[in-house]
C-alpha cells in the first residue's frame, strides 16, 4: 500500500480493498512520517472509536471493523481467526466440539462461543462479541481436517468424523452424553466409512471408539458402526462405561459388541 497521511485514512483505504487484518508493522510501514508513541495513541483512539480492534493483549494483529459489523463488534471469525492463528501465530489449529458441529448443520443448540483445538493451552480471547476459547491435543498438526469457505472467509474444521470422535471425548465439556448423543444424531448424516477410519487412526483412542461405536449402533448407522467394530478387532479394549460420569448405582446394560456399559434409561431412548 502507499504511504498515507493519517491512520484514518490508512484504514478507509485498506477497508475498501477488503483486507481487513493488519499487523503493526504494516501499518507503520504506511505511516513513515508517524513515530511509535504516535502510532500507539492513533491506534488506541481507533479502538475507542470501534473502528479497529485488537485480538489479544500484546498482539501485533489488528482487525478492522466495517459499518455492518459495529453491533457485533467485529467481522465473522472466517475474517480473522485463520489469519491470527495460523499466519499472525504460526500454530496449527482446527475449530471443534460444538462449534465444528454447527458448521455441518448439526447442532441444535445455540453455539456461545468457538471452540478451537491448539497444541499449548491459550487463554481464551474476546473479540466483539466473538469468545474463543482453546483445547489442547497432541498431534494438532495430525488430526484429519477441512475447510469451512464461506462468502466472508475460511477457516479449518475437524471432519465430521473426528467432530464425533471429540464430541464423544470430551462431552462433560459440551453438557453431558445425552446432549452430544442429539448432536450426533443431526451428524451421522455427514460422516463417511473413509473419514470414520481416518479420524480413528488419527485419534487412537480405544475407549472412545468403543462409546462412538456403542451409540452408532444404539442409532441403526450399521454400515458406520461395522467400521468402528472392524478398528477395534485387532486392539484390546474392555468395558467401559457409556458416560464417564455414570454413578455407580445406576442399571445399566452391556453392550457385548462394543464392550460399553449403557444407562438403561439411556438406551431405551427414542434414536
Amino acid at each position: 500500500m502507499a504511504d498515507f497521511r493519517s491512520l484514518s485514512e490508512l484504514l478507509d483505504a485498506a477497508e475498501q480493498a477488503g483486507r481487513l487484518n493488519l499487523r503493526t508493522r504494516e501499518i507503520r510501514d504506511d505511516l513513515p512520517g508517524v513515530s511509535a508513541e504516535a502510532l500507539r495513541q492513533a491506534l488506541y483512539r481507533q479502538q475507542k472509536k470501534g473502528r479497529v480492534v485488537r485480538l489479544s493483549r500484546g498482539s501485533d494483529h489488528w482487525l478492522i471493523v466495517p459499518l455492518q459489523y459495529a453491533k457485533a463488534g467485529a467481522p465473522p471469525l472466517e475474517v480473522w481467526l485463520d489469519r491470527y492463528l495460523a499466519k499472525t501465530l504460526g500454530i496449527p489449529y482446527y475449530v471443534t466440539l460444538l462449534s465444528a458441529a454447527e458448521t455441518y448443520g448439526a447442532s441444535p443448540y445455540a453455539v456461545m462461543v468457538t471452540q478451537v483445538m491448539v497444541a499449548e493451552r491459550r487463554r481464551p480471547i474476546t473479540v466483539g462479541r466473538h469468545e474463543v476459547v482453546f483445547l489442547t491435543r497432541a498431534r494438532v498438526e495430525e488430526m484429519p481436517t477441512q475447510w469451512h469457505e464461506t462468502p466472508q472467509g475460511r477457516l479449518r474444521v475437524a471432519t465430521p468424523e473426528l467432530t464425533a470422535l471429540e464430541l464423544v471425548e470430551r462431552a462433560s465439556l459440551v453438557g453431558g452424553m445425552a446432549r452430544v448423543r442429539e448432536v450426533l444424531q443431526a451428524l451421522w448424516r455427514s460422516c463417511t466409512s473413509r473419514g470414520l477410519s481416518e479420524a480413528l487412526g488419527a485419534l487412537q483412542d480405544i475407549p472412545t471408539a468403543q462409546r462412538l461405536g456403542a451409540l452408532l449402533a444404539l442409532d441403526g448407522e450399521r454400515v458406520l458402526a461395522l467400521r468402528v467394530a472392524a478398528w477395534l478387532r485387532d486392539r484390546p479394549h474392555r468395558p467401559v462405561a457409556l458416560d464417564r460420569q455414570l454413578p455407580l448405582h445406576e442399571a445399566s446394560q452391556l453392550d457385548t459388541r462394543f464392550k460399553v456399559r449403557l444407562p438403561v434409561a439411556f438406551r431405551g431412548a427414542n434414536a
